[in-house]
């Protein structure tokens, strides 16, 4: 009943719904209404309620929540569900869990979005710092009919779609840092692990996990000099994460849709390409005893990287093989 209150005030907002007239429209008693109110307030809605006029919603706790996720998924021709949780373990790990079910199929594509994490991870088994309703930490569930071969493409299309998300609402020039991570200023904004569950000849789920930094002001140690966030590159002080959200899902879509129906990437290609802060640069291949040190030529047409080592010697670099960063840092 909650999200049914929420959803008739904001469509008022800023205006008065009595509580006669809640009360009607959810076929409930007043009292039942004010107690649902009374539960909003200690989420943290701000609702004005004046006796004889009713209750009206003057600020919700945040952009991301419950009741905006649940508005999403209606709005959205894409999406069958959104799971919004207060915390987790990470969202990749949460969509795997679900992908377990026996009928989880029936629920796909599905969202899930936490507004914190507590082991979150990146590519390599790296450590995902996720500051608690600071950033974007969400994971696309879905299973497209392809072969398991054909999975790399969905990381490429990702980092293309929320570049362009992120372009479009705050008007932040993003990079991208091939094949997974948004850049700006030369530090990680925004990081994707795509994983995969699969058989010989099919995928049986696939998880693209994906964290963008919002609202932080500052990183601690290390972070501070590889990492950032819209709102230091911005100094935006409000940033909708979720119309950054509802924009990368928008863009996601098309993508998406033109990859698995028609086998078409050379848009993604094209936009990665133009974005790429690892094109024609030197940089630094593998990790430990197997670094070797390269110069990036191109992203090829299936969205791989072409590297030239210094003895000539051309080389493709397929998603997922290697650690690819930059000679003198992170870029």
């Amino acid at each position: 009943m909650k999200n049914d209150i929420l959803r008739i005030l904001d469509q008022h907002r800023g205006e008065f719904v009595s509580g006669s007239t809640l009360s009607e429209m959810l076929g409930v008693s007043r009292t039942a209404v004010w107690k649902q109110i009374n539960a909003l307030r200690t989420s943290g809605y701000a609702i004005e309620s004046v006796s004889r006029r009713g209750h009206r919603l003057l600020e919700s706790p945040s952009d991301l929540g419950t009741y905006e996720i649940g508005q999403f998924i209606e709005e959205s021709h894409f999406l069958k569900e959104g799971i919004f949780l207060e915390t987790v373990d990470s969202t990749n790990a949460e969509a795997k869990r679900i992908a377990t079910d026996a009928n989880f199929e029936e629920r796909l594509p599905l969202i899930v979005i936490a507004r914190d994490q507590n082991a979150g991870r990146g590519r390599l088994g790296r450590a995902w710092t996720s500051e608690s309703d600071s950033g974007i930490w969400c994971t696309l569930l879905m299973k497209p009919a392809l072969p398991p071969e054909a999975a790399a493409p969905f990381t490429l299309i990702a980092a293309a779609a929320m570049c362009e998300a992120i372009e479009s609402e705050t008007g932040l020039d993003v990079g991208i840092k091939w094949p997974n991570d948004l850049i700006a200023s030369g530090k990680k904004l925004c990081g994707i692990l795509t994983e995969l569950g699969a058989e010989t000849d099919r995928i049986h789920y696939l998880v693209i996990g994906i964290g963008v930094n919002v609202s932080q002001t500052s990183f601690p140690g290390e972070l501070a000099e590889k990492a950032t966030s819209i709102q230091i590159e911005t100094g935006l002080e409000i940033i909708n994460r979720l119309n950054i959200l509802k924009a990368f899902v928008e863009r996601f879509e098309i993508y998406y849709n033109l990859f698995v129906n028609q086998k078409e990437i050379s848009a993604v290609i094209a936009y990665n390409r133009k974005k790429s802060v690892t094109v024609n640069r030197e940089v630094v291949i593998g990790a430990g005893q197997g670094e070797a040190i390269a110069y990036a030529e191109q992203i090829d047409e299936s969205g791989n990287l072409i590297v030239r080592h210094g003895d000539g010697r051309r080389e493709t670099i397929y998603y997922g093989e290697v650690s690819v960063r930059g000679i003198n840092g992170y870029v």
